[in-house]
């Protein structure tokens, strides 16, 4: 046993395994259950366009061949969408494959990487992987431009990065134009690059939002994570991309995984960007089932928090014990505990009739606990 515990890494001893949303397999097989409804990993149920089925079904017929390392085609279409160079373009495997590589290649001995919390533990999973000191910043929604001062306080000398989930999972809520833009400003000139991920920008609604691409020019200190695992349905492909300042760029391509997103993933993305009316008919959907979804939990009595995401979070009490007897009626959502975020559920807005079975299920279960 000794020579084990010369050979892992001591900072990782501290480190939990991600723990993702129960897969519908898992919960057939150990419950026995059918057809569980999965309200748990913020994906969009909604059909694929045709487009993009074919554009799958074509470049399936080259799976004998390596994909394009430089995902040539998808990287222009993105610098098209966002009005950048090529050579500001990072595609990864998804958000989690660019974070691993960026922080490779930005972080030094005894850099540190800083992130609010509650917030996606990719974020701290990443970080210690690259060995980075990791910067905690406990927030609190109320706090406001309060807030966004002590994250900028706690960024120090050696802090390479700093990370803000915008809107944030699992909370839901957003920083303002105002709040980045100040907190953008603080760190400019710091040697701190601001990550924004903003895996859920194309739900919000909220006109103080601002994307980090607004600021690019201005600063040019951040760098913008977007994914097509969200609205754009491609989740189980796992392709992202980065815009990024050409020095990062090209330092992330010295470390990255050099055949990480493959043929079939670059060629969906590529005709997935072009679907404009399939997104916008996404949001629209999805907006008005988190709306019907709010106002039924509200009248049956849950406090509800807002969002700006396709995802809604309840506030109640014996969180576990209610996803636990979720889980028995075949509803798979998430437990606030796994987030950092205890006392709180989180459900992806699903399809309609998924939502009603949600919905029904947990009448079900309160019924059932307030019996006892």
């Amino acid at each position: 046993m000794s020579w084990k515990s010369h050979i892992v890494r001591k900072s990782l001893t501290d480190i939990e395994p991600y723990k993702p949303g129960k897969p519908v397999s898992e919960v057939q097989r150990e419950l026995g259950l059918q057809s569980p409804v999965r309200l748990c990993s913020n994906e969009n149920p909604w059909p694929l366009p045709n487009k993009v089925v074919e554009a799958v079904r074509l470049a399936s017929g080259e799976i004998c061949r390596y994909p394009d390392a430089a995902a040539y085609r998808l990287k222009r279409a993105i610098a098209l969408k966002w009005g950048r160079s090529p050579a500001e373009v990072i595609v990864g495997g998804g958000t989690e494959g660019i974070l691993y590589s960026l922080f490779q290649a930005i972080i030094d001995e005894g850099d540190e990487v800083a992130y609010a919390t509650p917030t996606y533990p990719l974020y701290r999973l990443a970080a210690a992987a690259s060995g980075a000191r990791r910067i905690e910043i406990p927030t609190d929604e109320s706090e406001g431009g309060a807030g966004v001062g002590r994250l900028a306080e706690a960024c120090g000398p050696r802090t390479k990065a700093l990370v803000i989930c915008n809107p944030n999972n699992p909370t839901g809520s957003i920083m303002t134009r105002t709040d980045l833009t100040n907190l953008a400003n603080s760190l400019n000139g710091r040697e701190t690059l601001l990550i924004l991920d903003e895996a859920y920008a194309d739900y919000v609604e909220d006109p103080k939002y601002a994307s980090g691409i607004d600021l690019f020019d201005q600063l040019g200190n951040i760098v913008m994570l977007r994914t097509f695992s969200k609205i754009y349905g491609l989740a189980a492909l796992r392709v992202g991309y980065a815009i990024a300042p050409k020095p990062v760029v090209e330092t992330y391509l010295k470390v990255r995984k050099v055949f990480e997103v493959n043929s079939i993933a670059q060629s969906a993305a590529l005709a997935a960007l072009s679907e404009t009316s399939y997104i916008q008919e996404v949001r629209e959907k999805t907006l008005a089932e988190r709306e019907r979804l709010n106002l039924a939990l509200r009248d049956m009595g849950i406090r509800v928090r807002a969002t700006q995401t396709n995802f809604v979070i309840l506030e109640i009490a014996e969180a576990k014990t209610v996803y636990e007897k979720l889980l028995l009626e075949g509803i798979i959502v998430r437990l606030g505990d796994d987030l950092d975020y205890p006392g709180h559920l989180r459900v992806t807005v699903g399809l309609p009739e998924e939502n009603d079975r949600f919905l029904q299920g947990l009448g079900k279960v309160l019924k059932r606990l307030a019996g006892r």
